[in-house]
Formats: structure tokens, C-alpha cells, sequence
């Protein structure tokens, strides 16, 4: 059995691997925690903010948030950490593997490829057994390769209550759901403009446009083909489709906007990217009686 290594960088000592693992999350503090997780053998980073009311005796809310190509946990932090006091909730940004800096979307695509799948799976088990993160409310969002990675994520788990991939593609082949896959709310955040909004093709991958990947999703959660829409001003629309059930697939566009969205439109963006993920709640199968 692999073995995993939760360590804080904080003046907190630990002296054991397990000691590691439970004491680095049960000792969260409010405000900013860098954290070390091993998994692997590697060593990742995460930069976790909890609200100032933050009561480790209490589950909350986790909002992941993965970063672009070439990027860091830093940039994303900044980003999305003043939702953990204004929403009452943990914000987790995690790091990619440094140098190559790029989320592990698609197997056999990158030069070097890490289990980001599984990382990401461990931080949230080790969250949810030590009653730190609510287990019906963990979501994420992601930037560009961080956003495609969230299609993975929610093809390929089922921890997650609602996801938000943001100025990305989806892979064609790659991130449709299948039989295995549960059920999920879905909101893509994109600029008209951005690079990936009309699809692409190439020997490597091909991407869906962005209208075709929401009916990939609203056909496999069969939502209701008729959208409730929605304007924010003149630039942002944002249709959504719902099934019986209160699964939602929606798209957020930012009119004349590129591959990195205006600062004030991108605020009211995640503003309402924020807004779609918390109001849904995952559901959790009944335990069995033996």
C-alpha cells in the first residue's frame, strides 16, 4: 500500500508520517496554510485558506482551484482566497509539478505526466476522514490547462458537487462522460474570443467548440433542452439547463473577451461561477446496514 505524507509548513513540528497526515489538516489556522502533500513519492504544494471563523471542529465547503499552464498555486490563491471569509469556505489551490507546470488532462499528451487524478482524490479523502470538508459540498474551478483538467475530474471521480472549468477546451474522446461516470452540475466560464471557444483540431487532440461540449453534458444529464437565461450587463450571458433532478449544465460568455477575461468581468464571472457551485449539494448514497 502506497503511503501518504501530509506536512504544514507553519512552526507546527510533526515526527511521523501519520502524525503528519492527520495533525497538518486538523491544525489549520484562519487565513493562509501552505501545505506539502506526498503522493507518489512526489512532494505537492498547497496553498489552503480557511474563513476567519474557521472552527476545526466543524465541515465545511472546499472550493479547488488549479492554475494555467506554467503557473503556480500563488496566482489562483490570490484569486479566489477572499471567498473563503465572504462564502464561509476552505479554498484549496493546488500546484501542478513544477517545471513543466501542466495538469495531467489526458494521459500519453504531455512529455512528462503525473497522477494528478489521484493526488487530488487523496487530499480530498484525507479532508473528508478527518471532517474537515463537507463531503456534499466540494467543488472546483480551474484556468485554461486547470479548466481542462476539471473535465477529467468530473468524468473520471464522483467527489465532486459541481465544477467550473474556465477559458479552456474539452477533449474530444477524452472527457466524455460514460457509463461510469455520475452525473455532475457543470458551469463553462469563456470569452467568444478565447482561442478555444470555436474548437480546434490537431494530430494530438481535437477540442469540442464550447456550445458542443454543454450539449455533450446536457445530453448526459438529460437537462431540459430549453435554457434559462440570464444577462449580467451587456457582456456576460449565461445559459443554463436543469434536469428533474437539479443537475445543471451551464455556459457563462463573456462577450468580446479572450483567453484572459477583463479584471471587472472576470470578478462578476466568478462572482457568479461561485454562485452556480454552491447551490448545489452532492448526494450521498445511504450506508448499508450489515
Amino acid at each position: 500500500m502506497k503511503t501518504m505524507t501530509l506536512l504544514l509548513v507553519t512552526s507546527i513540528l510533526v515526527t511521523t508520517p501519520m502524525a503528519a497526515a492527520a495533525d497538518g489538516l486538523t491544525t489549520l489556522r484562519a487565513g493562509a496554510n501552505e501545505v506539502q502533500f506526498k503522493h507518489n513519492g512526489r512532494t505537492r504544494r498547497l496553498i489552503i485558506t480557511t474563513p476567519a471563523s474557521f472552527d476545526s471542529q466543524q465541515q465545511h465547503p472546499v472550493l479547488f482551484c488549479f492554475h494555467g499552464a506554467g503557473g503556480k498555486a500563488d496566482g489562483q490563491s490570490k484569486r479566489w482566497s477572499p471567498q473563503a471569509d465572504r462564502r464561509r469556505l476552505i479554498v484549496i489551490s493546488a500546484e501542478a509539478v513544477q517545471p513543466l507546470a501542466k495538469w495531467n488532462f489526458k494521459d500519453k499528451f504531455h512529455r512528462d505526466e503525473y497522477d494528478d487524478v489521484g493526488f487530488i482524490t487523496k487530499v480530498i479523502e484525507v479532508l473528508i476522514a478527518n471532517k474537515i470538508a463537507n463531503p456534499t459540498a466540494i467543488y472546483a474551478t480551474g484556468h485554461s490547462s486547470g479548466g481542462l483538467f476539471c473535465y477529467r475530474l468530473a468524468k473520471e471521480t464522483s467527489l465532486f458537487a459541481a465544477l467550473s472549468p474556465m477559458s479552456c477546451g474539452m477533449a474530444k474522446g477524452t472527457h466524455d462522460p460514460t457509463a461510469e461516470t455520475i452525473p455532475v452540475s457543470i458551469m463553462q466560464v469563456i470569452g467568444d474570443q478565447d482561442k478555444s471557444f470555436n474548437g480546434s483540431s490537431n494530430p494530438k487532440i481535437t477540442m469540442y467548440s464550447a456550445d458542443e461540449r454543454i450539449n455533450v453534458w446536457c445530453r448526459f444529464n438529460r437537462c431540459d433542452l430549453k435554457p434559462v437565461v440570464v444577462k449580467q450587463g451587456d457582456e456576460i450571458v449565461v445559459s443554463s439547463y436543469r434536469n428533474s433532478s437539479g443537475i445543471e449544465v451551464a455556459i457563462c460568455k463573456v462577450k468580446d473577451q479572450g483567453h484572459h477575461v477583463r479584471t471587472d468581468l472576470r470578478d462578476t464571472a466568478d462572482t457568479l461561477a461561485l454562485d452556480f457551485l454552491l447551490k448545489h449539494q452532492k448526494q450521498l448514497k445511504p450506508k448499508t446496514q450489515d
